[in-house]
């Protein structure tokens, strides 16, 4: 805007001096000249300091430029004295330009409102020329402007419909797509769309060799949050968890809503370590401070990463072994699963007790608090 406005500046400047170079002026135009010297730095002192809101700047332009045809048609039509200097032609190439401002700056209803009452002002200032002189020099000129602009009015408010309709679908198709692949209570991604993600990534590694971990979390003892507190307690308790679990994520990684009060985790290019240690990350930044309302919660996580030929039931399979170890072995730990066999301890002081059978990699919710 402000170039524009600067280049505006500099072109009616040199317009100005142009015409007087050529002796063609007249107090009438220098008039028009200096009122656009005037009005350019002024909108452009305006938008530096923002000093008015944009849409505020964008109309104030645009009604300039309208009045400023309307005052130039009256009196070239009607005060040949003072507008014989107009050249009428140039004068009325611009006002169907103020009309495409018009539904460029202001919405889809206002546009058609707003343009159409500059045309009834310029037919209002026209119509008492075109009927006392319909043969005169200016009069075939002039009802060929008004034809043009209802003609492009009607064309602009067209594209405008089909602008704003088609707007309107794009919203709804944007709707519809963030309501199939969100959970409504913590707005992580759902079961469907974090199992695409990790077909994604599993087509990934096998083309490329990319590898990628998955994290699965599960909340300790949160059926007795449900059955001390209620069901409302234990949702404000599954939101802020979701939030407490993105300040150890980076921008890259998914958590997601597995179901109940498991979630899940996909970490892009994330070696098994890496995975580990993040998931341990995790496990301490929960239980570091209570949750929603007070209330103390501590996870358990099972960590595994993709390995040759994996599917996507075989992947989230060992990630459940390694969750259930967790759960077995004392809650609020990290356990991993580095390749198909059951997962071993990770913890030196841990008791090496066998992981129990994997739950269905289908199942919805956690293993049993």
């Amino acid at each position: 805007m402000l170039a524009i406005l600067a280049l505006a500046w500099v072109s009616s400047g040199t317009a100005w001096g142009l015409i007087e170079a050529r002796g063609e002026s007249s107090p009438v135009l220098r008039a028009v000249f200096g009122l656009n010297i005037l009005f350019h730095p002024a909108t452009f002192f305006v938008v530096w300091r923002r000093l008015l809101p944009m849409r505020v700047v964008d109309m104030a332009c645009l009604l300039f430029a309208a009045g400023l045809c309307a005052i130039c048609m009256a009196l070239r039509l009607y005060v040949p004295a003072l507008g014989g200097e107009i050249d009428i032609q140039p004068l009325y190439l611009w006002i169907p330009v103020i009309y495409v401002f018009a539904f460029t700056l202001t919405g889809h209803r206002s546009s058609l409102r707003l343009s159409l009452a500059i045309m009834a002002l310029f037919v209002a200032i026209s119509l008492p020329y075109l009927l006392q002189r319909p043969v005169a020099p200016h009069a075939n000129f002039t009802f060929q402007l008004h034809m043009v602009s209802a003609i492009l009015i009607a064309a602009l408010h067209f594209f405008s419909s089909y602008q704003h309709r088609l707007q309107a679908a794009q919203l709804t198709v944007d709707e519809l797509a963030h309501l199939a692949n969100t959970d409504t209570l913590t707005g992580l991604a759902n079961r469907r769309r974090v199992n695409e993600v990790i077909a994604s990534e599993l087509l990934r590694a096998r083309r490329c060799g990319h590898a990628f971990s998955v994290i699965l979390v599960d909340i300790d003892h949160f059926k007795g949050v449900n059955d001390r507190h209620g069901h409302a307690v234990g949702d404000a308790v599954l939101a802020a968890l979701a939030s407490r679990a993105k300040e150890t994520l980076r921008d890259v990684d998914m958590l997601g809503r597995w179901g109940g009060e498991e979630f899940i985790v996909v970490l892009p290019e994330t070696d098994f370590a890496q995975a580990l240690d993040k998931a341990h990350a995790l496990c301490a930044h929960v239980a570091c401070r209570p949750l929603a309302g007070g209330h103390s919660v501590s996870v358990s996580c099972g960590v595994t990463s993709v390995q040759p030929g994996d599917s996507a039931d075989a992947l989230l399979q060992r990630a459940d072994r390694a969750l259930y170890a967790a759960k077995d072995r004392g809650r609020s730990r990290a356990e991993g699963a580095a390749c198909a066999e059951p997962p071993p301890s990770l913890s030196p002081a841990a008791p090496a007790s066998a992981a129990p059978a994997p739950r269905s990699a289908g199942r919805p919710s956690g293993p049993p608090a």
